[in-house]
């Protein structure tokens, strides 16, 4: 059986991105670490941080693990 950790967190996509956003998926995920559009990343995949992707006009389009 496969869990999809980001399951609780999908409602967000598609609603304008603010940074609070980041700390209330952290909480609906359980994970660790949160980067939001615009963030400075490390290149590594990381199971414990979620990246919130955002088109040009700040509207959540994707969350991904890594």
């Amino acid at each position: 059986m496969t869990t999809d950790i980001l399951s609780p967190a999908r409602h967000v996509i598609g609603t304008r991105y603010v940074e609070s956003v980041k700390a209330y998926l952290l909480e609906l995920t359980g994970l660790h670490l949160a980067a939001g559009p615009g963030d400075v990343t490390t290149m590594d995949i990381r199971q414990d941080r979620i990246i919130i992707d955002a088109d040009e006009a700040g509207i959540i389009t994707q969350l991904r693990i890594s």
